[in-house]
Parts: structure tokens; sequence; C-alpha cells
């Protein structure tokens, strides 16, 4: 019975060139095994088989050796299937589990796309004198071996499309103007009393009890850490924090409506609210899209960077 496919969503495939072209990271972090591990237990949760392997090649150097073969000028198939073999012979692991690990390494470091094999040009046919007479007829070459199915095109770069840091920054920005709505809603009346020769509108900030400035610790509190959150989504390094962030930015979104809702209708005829309530709802509206926008780009990395690339 066949074993099941190697990366058949090619999960791991779109993790390995999302790290590769990562600025902090760069193609250095495919050969170290510390690192690969802690940034594939994030990235391929779902996937530990294809991690383990593929730790066990950067254990192995093998992404090393294939840049390194083929800056010397050696075609990808060829580079590709000696450091297959190296790998093999290194570890216990099935051919099968080292060709594709080899193939994905290079199609992340986007070796295919640097030097391709190409067949070297036809020479015409001669004749060699054979000692003692007679003739050897010696042919020129053929075409190179094709590449290995294993090692997958790289598709072409889309310039300016900018996924993940687009919506992370898209995400920072919304939450930055939700909390100046926030600490501006706390600024603006909420309410105006009538009639009476003593004040006549109060504010979170400004409520004339004494102590009572206290009750804006809270949504000045959750504009701090809102923005904070939205730093995380946007920095992209963790799963599980971007998650994280994530959920803070929505419960914050609900909590924040349903504060100044309070704000906005509690008042009695003949007090009226003022503009606060109104302010801080939709500060938590757009916290909620922030959110939104923040759940999207949890699975972008992979899709975006790199493109839709067959199993």
């Amino acid at each position: 019975m066949s074993s099941a496919p190697w990366d058949p969503r090619s999960e791991a495939l779109n993790a390995l060139r999302t790290i590769a072209a990562d600025p902090q990271y760069g193609a250095e972090a495919l050969s170290s095994a510390p690192m690969m591990t802690n940034l594939l237990k994030d990235m391929l949760p779902d996937a530990p088989r294809e991690s383990s392997v593929l730790v066990a090649a950067s254990e192995a150097g093998v992404a090393g050796m294939l840049q390194g073969n083929v800056s010397q000028g050696m075609d990808v198939a060829t580079a590709s299937r000696l450091a297959a073999g190296t790998f093999e012979n290194q570890t216990a692991l099935t051919p099968d589990a080292c060709n594709w690990a080899v193939g994905i390494l290079a199609s992340a470091l986007r070796l295919d796309a640097v030097r391709a094999a190409s067949p070297p040009s036809p020479g015409p046919a001669y004749d060699t004198p054979r000692p003692g007479g007679g003739d050897q007829r010696t042919v020129a070459p053929g075409p190179g071996p094709a590449p290995p199915a294993w090692v997958t095109p790289a598709p072409p770069s889309r310039s300016g499309s900018g996924g993940p840091d687009r919506l992370g920054l898209t995400v920072t920005v919304l939450t930055a103007v939700a909390a100046i709505l926030i600490v501006w809603a706390c600024a603006l009346p909420d309410l105006h009393v009538s009639g009476g020769t003593g004040r006549t509108s109060f504010s979170v900030f400004n409520s004339g009890g004494a102590g009572q400035l206290w009750f804006a610790v809270e949504p000045v509190g959750v504009a701090v850490i809102a923005v904070l959150a939205a730093l995380v989504v946007a920095a992209n390094r963790s799963a599980r924090l971007r998650l994280l962030a994530t959920g803070v930015l929505f419960g914050f979104g609900i909590q924040t409506i349903l504060l100044f809702a309070g704000y906005e209708f509690y008042a009695r005829s003949p007090d009226r609210t003022g503009p606060a309530g109104a302010v801080g709802i939709l500060g938590g509206i757009v916290l909620l899209v922030a959110a939104l926008i923040a759940a999207a780009s949890r699975r972008v990395p992979a899709a975006v960077t790199s493109g839709s690339v067959s199993g």
C-alpha cells in the first residue's frame, strides 16, 4: 500500500517560502534545526510528519548543500539528487521522504528559478582514431536529465502584493483610530443636565465627583492594550500570539460598545446624553472591524506570499 502523500495542501512549502522571504529569518533559518523546530511548531501544527522531516533536513544542512552546489554552477536537478543522497545516508529516513524534503527546500530557496537544468548545445559527431587501426565513433552528449517531479517550479513573484504586511498595517491603523475615538469619547460630554444653577454637563474625564476619574482607567486601558494587541498582529511571528491578540481585539470591541451604550441610553428626560456615547460606540465598532481583519490575516502569510502551489 502506498504511503500518504507529502504535504498535500502545500502548507509546508508555503511555510518554508515564508520563512526564507522573511527578513528576520531568511534562508539561513532553513539550516537551523532549533529555529525550524520553533517556527514549524507554530506554522505547521497539523503536519508533524512533514515538520519532523524538515527539521532533520535543517540539521543535516540540506539547504546549505543545495545553495553551495548551485552557486558553483551545478543545475538544480543534479544538486537535488546529490543532496537527497547525502541526506538519506545521514538519516534513517526513506528515499521518498528525503527526495520530498530536498525538493521543497530547493523550491523554497527559489533555486529552480535561479538555475534550472539546461541541456548542453549539441555538438557534431566526430571520429577518434582507435589504436591499432580502425575508427571509434564518439557522439556528443544528449540533453541533460529533466528536473525531478518533486522539484516544484517557483511561481512568479508578485511585487507589491504586500499581503501580510498590508493587512497587519491595516489592523494597526484601525486600532489606533479606535483608540483615539475611545479616548476622545472620554473627554466629550456624556450627559447634559437641564435646569439648576450648577454644572450642566459631565464627561468620563470630568464627572465632578472625587475619585470618579477612576472610571476613565477602564476605557483608556482598553485603548492602550488594543494598540499593543494590534502590534502583535502586525509583527506576524507566532500563530498563538496572533490568535490571542485577535481575541483581545474582539473582546475589547464588544466591551467598548456595551460600555458606551450605557452612557448613550441611560439619560432620562429632561436630561439628555452628549456625543460621548455615540463616539465611544463607533470606536468599539472600529475595534471589531480590526479584529475581523486580524482573523482573516491568520492564514494569509503562506497563501499570499507564495501563491497557490500544487502538491
